[in-house]
């Protein structure tokens, strides 16, 4: 099994945006790594772990979800070694 740390960040969000990500994200299982707190600010981290998608599906999955919820997200996603 595979383990990718995903960072989803736009400019300018509110808290509602991150509402709105999670609730679009955690039904795909992906869990949420960063809570919402002082260090939170234009991102938040998320951890997917898959057998059947490899690095560029997880990116698109991430990419187009975000999208639903406001235009040009950036989405940094990396193989976590385990």
């Amino acid at each position: 099994m595979t383990t990718y740390r995903i960072r989803v960040g736009f400019h300018n969000p509110s808290a509602l945006t991150f509402l709105q990500l999670n609730e679009l994200l955690e039904p795909r299982r992906f869990c949420r790594l960063s809570s919402y707190g002082e260090k939170f600010r234009c991102y938040i981290e998320y951890e997917y772990q898959s057998e059947v998608h490899d690095y560029c599906s997880v990116c698109q999955l991430a990419w187009t979800q975000a999208c639903k919820v406001k235009r040009n997200p950036l989405v940094l996603v990396e193989v976590k070694n385990v």
